[in-house]
């Protein structure tokens, strides 16, 4: 089968209007299509404002004023509560109706004025007009199409036959199909960002060591992402980041804690050693045994000098607690001491075995730093496990089709030593290693944290360019992200 070469650029507007995700391209096209398919000497475009309740003019074109150039008419735009019977643009959007006008200035139903007035003052004359509404059948109108003057091929102006008006209508079909599939796009968009935002104020909201941390991390990437492309755009960088792997980061970085929604509360906020909880109940334990005691020496179970030295013994172990639980780093003599304290144990009268200090409580009074101890980190390190695993159950379309292994991936490092899964290498995308390097950028410097004081930028920048050197961090990542926090970097 042959097919003409209008057939061919019919087609071709039609695959531009499927396919374009710019939506100033689409009314360009569908205008300049419409114009050519009908010969119009003029066309203009209006689309539906919802918020304002307005016909919006946004093209005007016009062959023999502007030599195929857009020109920038002087047209208001239109309310649509109003002059629904009166203004053409107004009417075809109400009655969702294709008007067909031999002669615009012979038309009584319409206020004419307008277009008198640009005919006036660019020495023009309109003649022959065609209004059609922008929908399909059964959804909202999105705007309205206007061409005038339709000419043959001599150039003589004449009337829009009933080959235009359904060349137009198929056109501002294809234009209202795709646009209505680009808002629901949009909106879905909007529906998975908002919701990706109220997991991150339930993850940040858990603890108040968190408050802030990953829109923190957030913006630090979007930050490196546009130091990157700016020093692209000047020819300092091979490196572009593209504007979907940019959404991309974002709600990675959003999401990248989102393990820690089931992450134990008490160690996501666990600020020393023993925690909060924990020293409260050794405190009322040792109390209790130095009570119990005190109740054997008084009714002869235990002689006077044992009872003197135990419990002033476990008077200093108390009045020294505070300081063990907080001492940014411990002594052997105090490791020492804890010990001694973990050997000793009570027994009731009921045969009740009291260990001054059980396990637990010993391991976390031998943590050498942060307040974690190995058990409970891993606890809290599984919350990237979770993370992939919530994550793997949100049906993410092919324009986020990344996010779930850069969130998941984000505490592994290039040497292997990183976790859940000990990747490594080219295993680590680069979106992967900036959510990484910057996570780390403000684990540093942020100054709400449990475990450790603030540390100031220029240091935590030395402890990065360290991790690099060490294999475990990007390089070139690092690097960028010192030169991004530079004070008055943009």
């Amino acid at each position: 089968m042959q097919i003409t070469d209008l057939e061919k650029d019919f087609l071709r507007v039609g695959y531009t209007v499927a396919t374009e995700a710019n939506f100033l391209v689409i009314f360009d096209t569908i205008l300049d299509a419409c114009m050519r398919y009908t010969r119009a000497d003029g066309g203009t475009l209006y689309m539906v404002d919802d918020e304002e309740g307005r016909l919006v003019h946004l093209l005007d074109l016009n062959r023999t004023l502007d030599a195929d150039e857009k020109h920038s008419a002087d047209q208001a735009d239109m309310e649509l509560a109003e002059d629904r019977d009166t203004n053409i643009f107004t009417y075809a959007y109400h009655k969702r109706e294709v008007l067909n006008i031999e002669d615009i200035y012979a038309e009584e139903r319409f206020d004419t004025r307008f277009i008198r007035e640009f005919d006036k003052k660019n020495e023009y004359r309109t003649r022959s007009m065609l209004v059609s509404p922008i929908h399909v059948v059964g959804k909202p109108v999105l705007g309205v199409v206007s061409l005038y003057n339709s000419t043959d091929h001599d150039g003589n102006v004449i009337s829009f036959d009933k080959d235009c008006e359904n060349i137009v209508r198929s056109l501002t079909s294809q234009m209202a199909n795709s646009l209505t599939n680009m808002i629901l796009i949009q909106d879905m968009d909007e529906q998975l960002g908002s919701f990706v935002k109220s997991l991150t104020t339930a993850i940040d909201a858990k603890t108040p060591y968190n408050a802030n941390h990953t829109r923190h991390v957030e913006q630090y990437c979007m930050q490196v992402v546009d130091f990157i492309n700016d020093n692209h755009t000047r020819g300092n960088l091979d490196i572009y980041i593209t504007d979907n792997d940019r959404e991309q980061l974002s709600m990675a970085a959003l999401l990248h804690d989102i393990g820690k929604i089931i992450t134990p509360r008490e160690m996501m906020n666990k600020s020393t050693r023993l925690g909060v909880t924990g020293l409260e109940r050794l405190w009322d334990k040792l109390e209790r045994i130095r009570l119990l005691k005190r109740i054997d020496f008084l009714e002869g179970r235990l002689e006077e000098s044992v009872w003197a030295a135990e419990d002033k013994e476990l008077m200093s172990f108390l009045e020294d607690l505070d300081r063990l639980n907080v001492e940014d780093s411990l002594s052997p003599e105090d490791l020492a001491w804890v010990d001694a304290m973990s050997a000793r144990e009570y027994r009731t009268t009921e045969g009740e075995v009291i260990p001054y200090l059980d396990y637990q409580e010993q391991k976390s009074l031998h943590i050498m730093k942060g307040t974690l101890t190995e058990e409970e980190r891993e606890v809290v390190e599984q919350h990237v496990v979770y993370t992939d695993r919530l994550l793997a159950d949100i049906r993410f379309t092919d324009k986020y089709n990344k996010v779930r292994s850069i969130a998941a991936n984000h505490h592994e490092m290039l040497d292997g030593s990183g976790y859940p899964r000990g990747l490594r290498g080219d295993q680590l995308d680069f979106l992967t290693r900036i959510l990484t390097v910057c996570d780390i950028y403000d684990s540093l410097t942020a100054d709400d944290r449990p475990y450790k004081a603030r540390i100031d930028e220029e240091s935590a920048i030395g402890i990065l360019k360290g991790m690099a050197m060490d294999g475990k961090l990007d390089p070139q990542v690092v690097n960028i992200v010192a030169e991004c926090m530079q004070p008055g970097t943009k």
